[in-house]
């Protein structure tokens, strides 16, 4: 969204929160009702449905990389007066988040206890306000969002550095919370950071369970492989989803999907059998495709963006207190991402020696596993260097 439409929200956001409720809009539930009939029914129609595939809580694997997000979620319904009754859960892109979400969606409507439950993506949510505030509509927007019983809002870092919009769904997010409502949100990172977030509404994302979802173990990747498999009908050799476990683990589950498909294709189309060594010739591929994709000069771009510093400044030899961190992360990203050598990475980030990188690379691994907003952050530069090589 550019900035001259953001103030055009922002504008017009001030101008609707003065306007008679009379005069913004009609009350309207349900979109499916809009397009039928706007008559009595629309108060009586069926809570918003999720779109695409149903994903159900019962198909998804639990481990400890996602336990702590997984019961969270659960324990929101074990109760009319639960623990909490907000939760924000953030990890790295194909980890299981909208899986929860769209899980707990459909599980809320299924039961028919007069709950109602809306799941939807950030965006989609943005573009509602923004059709709501031109045509006049917003207490229509309105009354369907924080008519809720269950609101889940994923991909929320999505409302960065838009200030009418994080507004608008901070209001929502308040009329929710007192009336003591559910929330639960997904990002790719912690409140904290996300970048250009209001702090209020930052605040209230963390004023309940906060819980992360890191990439999966060995247990818990043969787990999901194995129930992959049995979903798709497809038999695999429990030697072949020991292999493809080990050397899959620490992903997403997105590219587990994408493994199974190529090689089950691959199997196929040239009637050979699936063992390990298929499984290794479909996983150098991978590999191979995933390190030409990112280069040194992308971690280098990113990371200086990310710190407010020249990509001159990481590769001078000169070591200044701000410059260490960015460094060390550079060298843990650059030997992590690319197939370059330590001493090859030193080269480039000022001619530092390959123990220098060595060294870097042990002191950001001490940290990410004392640290989960660290961990989140080195998580969210990993995601969008791969999304954005050039």
């Amino acid at each position: 969204m550019n900035a001259s439409l953001d103030r055009e929200i922002d504008i017009g956001f001030s101008v609707v929160k003065q306007m008679p409720s009379n005069k913004i809009g009609e009350c309207i539930v349900n979109k499916e009702v809009r397009k039928e009939e706007a008559g009595d029914k629309r108060h009586s129609a069926p809570p918003r449905r999720v779109e695409h595939r149903v994903m159900r809580l019962e198909e998804f694997v639990v481990g400890p990389s996602n336990q702590l997000a997984y019961m969270s979620a659960q324990e929101m319904f074990r109760s009319p007066d639960p623990p909490f009754s907000t939760l924000f859960i953030y990890g790295s892109v194909g980890l299981g988040k909208t899986h929860i979400l769209q899980g707990i969606c459909n599980q809320v409507n299924e039961n028919r206890n007069l709950r109602k439950a809306i799941y939807m993506p950030a965006e989609h949510w943005t573009n509602e306000f923004i059709a709501a505030l031109k045509k006049g509509k917003v207490d229509s927007f309105r009354n369907e969002y924080r008519g809720a019983d269950v609101l889940l809002i994923d991909d929320v870092h999505f409302l960065s550095n838009k200030s009418g919009i994080q507004e608008e769904f901070l209001h929502t997010f308040n009329t929710l919370h007192h009336s003591s409502k559910r929330i639960i949100l997904a990002s790719d990172a912690h409140p904290k950071l996300i970048k250009k977030i209001k702090e209020s509404l930052a605040s209230r994302m963390m004023s309940g369970m906060v819980a992360e979802i890191r990439p999966p173990d060995f247990e818990t990747a043969l787990a999901i492989l194995k129930a992959k498999t049995g979903v798709a009908g497809k038999v695999m050799p429990q030697e072949v989803l020991a292999y493809m476990a080990e050397r899959l683990k620490e992903r997403s589950v997105r590219e587990f999907e994408s493994v199974l498909t190529t090689v089950t294709a691959i199997a196929t189309a040239y009637k050979r059998k699936i063992n390990v060594s298929l499984v290794k010739e479909v996983l150098s591929g991978v590999s191979s495709q995933r390190l030409r994709k990112v280069r040194i000069e992308d971690i280098e771009k990113c990371v200086s963006d990310y710190f407010q510093l020249s990509p001159e400044e990481l590769r001078s030899s000169n070591k200044k207190r701000s410059q260490i961190l960015p460094i060390h992360m550079c060298c843990y990203l650059a030997r992590t991402l690319t197939a370059a050598s330590y001493q090859e990475i030193g080269d480039h980030f000022g001619n530092r020696r390959h123990t220098t990188c060595i060294a870097a690379m042990r002191k950001i691994k001490r940290r990410l596993e004392t640290d989960s907003e660290f961990s989140c952050l080195v998580d969210r530069l990993s995601e969008e260097i791969r999304r954005n090589p050039s």
